[in-house]
């Protein structure tokens, strides 16, 4: 990553110190710049923080502001660029992320998905998600969505919907948003439970790239597969005419809103039993199962 192509000639003179991490990249301290201390938990969409980042850095194009993708940090993205930034945003990290016990660069398969999804949305003359503004300011903190009241009824189509482990004997449903990382969480979590199918309704919520991701999920042949690339990284591969696709995003964004989901994961059970938020894989079994008892 070319440090000079990141930061503009006013950031650089401005910036107090740059301290070298182990290795793996430059923490620049931005106190200079006025930066709050706003503590962020979890995914976010927060504009505000957005604001900030783009203020520190006035002529780099902040596209999106994701925590909780690495512990302790927020992912910046700026067209192609991938940095990050404390919770407080005090520091700001331009480099390679690496989780050692994974032995994954965290930021080099940040960089490949945006290029992925790049390269498919172009072909379908799509707005490249790399692109996206940030979310607006009402835009909701957090993932975790908002206590829900009442019962809620699906009454989607299926067609709508990402399939995961089809044909397993206890079932749920979820309203999930692709850049949710709370949503990211579970579907990993989901890998060792093949005896639970999800139904998986994606919305737009968090950013606006989130309707390309979902667009793209649902177009695609094999669905489940596709949205799994898109949550872990991996190929994106679409049948071609993504219109049906958008319209049962669109459809499945005003059903989440009717029924006030602010907030991604939401599990619904068979019954309407809803629950707001990740929810760790034995104790989900053991709420579905409730909900047929």
């Amino acid at each position: 990553m070319n440090f000079k192509t990141l930061l503009d000639a006013q950031a650089r003179a401005a910036l107090p110190r740059l301290l070298l991490i182990g290795g793996a990249g430059v923490a620049i301290g931005v106190a200079g710049f006025g930066l709050s201390k706003t503590v962020l938990a979890g995914e976010t969409s927060d504009a505000g923080l957005a604001r900030k980042v783009q203020a520190a850095f006035p002529n780099t194009k902040v596209a999106s502001v994701r925590c909780g993708v690495v512990p302790g940090l927020c992912e910046v993205t700026a067209g192609k660029t991938v940095f990050y930034v404390t919770p407080d945003a005090r520091y700001a990290l331009v480099g390679s992320v690496l989780d050692l016990k994974a032995r994954v660069d965290v930021t080099d398969r940040r960089m490949k998905e945006l290029g992925q999804l790049d390269a498919v949305t172009s072909r379908l003359g799509a707005v490249p998600g790399a692109g996206a503004q940030p979310a607006p300011a009402e835009s909701p903190q957090n993932t975790e969505a908002a206590p829900m009241l009442g019962l809620i009824k699906i009454d989607l189509p299926r067609d709508n919907a990402i399939i995961h482990h089809a044909g397993a004997p206890l079932k749920v449903s979820v309203v999930t948003d692709l850049n949710c990382g709370y949503c990211r969480m579970l579907m990993e979590a989901l890998k060792t439970a093949p005896d639970i199918e999800l139904t998986e309704y994606p919305i737009q919520l968090l950013r606006p790239d989130s309707l390309d991701k979902a667009r793209l999920a649902l177009c695609a042949k094999d669905r489940e597969a596709t949205a799994n690339n898109i949550y872990f990284g991996g190929d994106l591969k679409v049948a071609g005419d993504c219109a049906k696709a958008e319209a049962a995003v669109q459809a499945n964004t005003a059903f989440a809103r009717a029924h006030g989901i602010s907030g991604t994961p939401a599990l619904i059970r068979g019954d309407g039993a809803a629950h707001a938020g990740f929810m760790p894989i034995d104790q989900l079994r053991a709420w579905i199962r409730g909900g047929q008892a």
